[in-house]
């Protein structure tokens, strides 16, 4: 009997992997994640103390004490260890970002969905100082619009910075447990989730059975392999949608959809629109 097919969005709930994009800022302790999500926003991390273990679409990804890390949420990620301490957190819906009108190389930086790690540095430095404010400024729409100015100038010298540092340092050792089995299932997923994945064939990269593998991925991360690479698929669709001027169908292929319905279906639940709507907005 053929191994079961990983086809898309099988055994999804949407709703409760992807979180509503907002303008949002917090200072303290890591917030519990219990499970992969993904939101539609430029995130910025600060380590003012401590050390932040993230599995990031498919890869491990440290932010160490002093650094600062920026990304489009937009892929699947979750916190799976960190070292108790002080961060701050700074969301900022993709929407606003584009409303920018951000020079390309800068807008590129953030939808090549590659993070940005830079030592923090007299940005840290500021941005920490800044939070608090923040978090009482995006509070009220009379000021709302100064505290998301300095947001984006946080954000381009972030870019910046990247980009005067060169390749990001490497990951280093990951957290004990099982969560290098289910890295090694994620990267997987991340490498062919435009292919006709199967249970097996995932569960084979990390050399355990597939019934064990999919118990120990949904309890390690709160979601299926189902819905994980539902996620996948969804963020390389929207990436396509924003960066280039492929049609639906392209589209549909590209990001691994075995149907344009199914594209339409899962995109449209994601974004809460249809994928021409999403790219009208995003331009």
């Amino acid at each position: 009997m053929p191994a079961p097919s990983l086809a898309p969005g099988d055994g999804a709930a949407p709703g409760v992997v992807t979180v509503e994009a907002a303008l949002w800022c917090r200072r303290g302790d890591p917030p519990p994640m219990e499970s992969m999500h993904r939101h539609n926003d430029v995130e910025i991390n600060v380590v003012v103390r401590g050390e932040l273990h993230y599995l990031f679409a498919g890869r491990h990804l440290v932010v160490r004490e002093g650094q600062i890390a920026a990304f489009w949420a937009a892929q699947p990620h979750g916190l799976v260890h960190s070292r108790p301490g002080d961060a701050c957190w700074v969301h900022v819906p993709l929407q606003a970002v584009l409303g920018w009108n951000l020079p390309e190389a800068e807008m590129g930086a953030i939808a090549r969905m590659e993070p940005l790690i830079i030592e923090a540095g007299t940005i840290g430095e500021r941005l920490g100082s800044m939070v608090s404010l923040w978090v009482e400024e995006i509070e009220d729409p009379a000021t709302a619009g100064i505290a998301l100015l300095e947001i984006q100038a946080t954000l381009r010298r972030i870019i910046r910075a990247a980009a005067a540092q060169g390749p990001r340092p490497e990951a280093g050792d990951l957290p004990p447990g099982r969560i290098g089995h289910v890295m090694r299932m994620a990267q997987c997923v991340v490498d062919r989730f435009r292919e006709e994945l199967t249970i097996a064939d995932v569960a084979a990269a990390a050399h355990l059975a597939p019934s064990h593998a999919m118990t120990i991925f949904r309890e390690a991360l709160g979601v299926t392999l189902g819905e994980y690479i539902t996620m996948c698929r969804v963020a390389e669709a929207q990436r396509l949608l924003l960066s280039t001027s492929m049609t639906s169908t392209e589209i549909a292929a590209e990001a691994g959809f075995g149907s344009l319905s199914s594209f339409y279906a899962h995109v449209g639940a994601a974004c809460g629109m249809t994928p021409r709507q999403y790219r009208r907005q995003g331009r």
